[in-house]
């Protein structure tokens, strides 16, 4: 099934051949090539506060990604998954959600998850979205697990904004209001793991929500990859899966590609 509504569950075969300012500045730049490589910076939001960031990629890039992190904090996937970005030419960009913090098992993981404010990560994401504008400058979301939900806060808190959104094994988005999914002004791509049951249902739900909210939106599926996939902090390491990270990768650069 093509269009604005795509559909798409890869087969094995075709997995194994496809091998994201006004309010906020950055200070800690002054050596520029290592920021492109990548480098901790603190972001100073319209209030005096210090956000911590993690960023990489030319700083005159015509595009940039704003990464929203896990439900661990920018451990070393995230950066990883900044640096990426970077090296494709995208001004690239994890903010802190957790103020610092970060975690290297579930139970703190979720202690640190259960601690946001929703106040607090909206103006978070918007400092996140600030620092990245430039004039002509494409902007595209992302985010892993807990922060696809955000990645997706962050797009349709500034819709005239984002070119662009990506959902990597989330959960929660299915639960928004049609009505809000009409801010929408661009494509959405989640994806998913077969066997991670809960994040393939609610990319379904969302299927029928992004349908009835006329915006278009692809999914899709790799066969025998679970949840947290991407990361090897999760569940000891044991659903790690550098198959389906590599493909990942192949589709997320596709789709911004062709839209950034």
């Amino acid at each position: 099934m093509k269009g604005s509504h795509t559909l798409k569950f890869l087969s094995r075969f075709v997995l194994s051949l496809l091998v994201l300012t006004f309010a906020a500045r950055a200070v800690g730049e002054d050596d520029s090539s290592a920021a492109e490589l990548g480098s901790f910076i603190a972001l100073i939001q319209g209030d005096g506060r210090e956000l911590r960031a993690f960023v990489a990629g030319p700083a005159d890039a015509k595009a940039a990604v704003l990464v929203v992190h896990d439900y661990f904090g920018i451990s070393d996937a995230t950066q990883q998954s900044v640096k990426h970005l970077g090296s494709l030419g995208y001004r690239s960009v994890a903010i802190d959600l957790y103020g610092g913090k970060s975690a290297t098992s579930h139970e703190e993981a979720v202690k640190l998850m259960q601690s946001l404010d929703r106040k607090e990560t909206d103006k978070i994401l918007h400092a996140g979205l600030n620092y990245l504008k430039q004039p002509g400058r494409k902007l595209a979301t992302i985010g892993f697990s807990m922060g696809a939900l955000e990645s997706l806060n962050a797009n349709l808190n500034d819709p005239e904004a984002v070119s662009a959104t990506v959902m990597i094994y989330g959960f929660g988005f299915d639960k928004i209001d049609t009505r809000r999914l009409e801010r929408l002004k661009s494509p959405v791509l989640v994806i998913a793991g077969g066997e991670d049951t809960g994040a393939t249902q609610a990319a379904i739900n969302f299927l029928s929500t992004m349908k009835e909210a006329k915006r278009p939106y692809e999914m899709f599926i790799h066969p025998g990859a679970d949840h947290g996939y991407a990361q090897p902090l999760f569940n000891e390491g044991k659903n790690y899966n550098p198959d389906a990270v590599r493909t990942t990768w192949v589709l997320v650069d596709d789709f911004l590609g062709s839209l950034l």
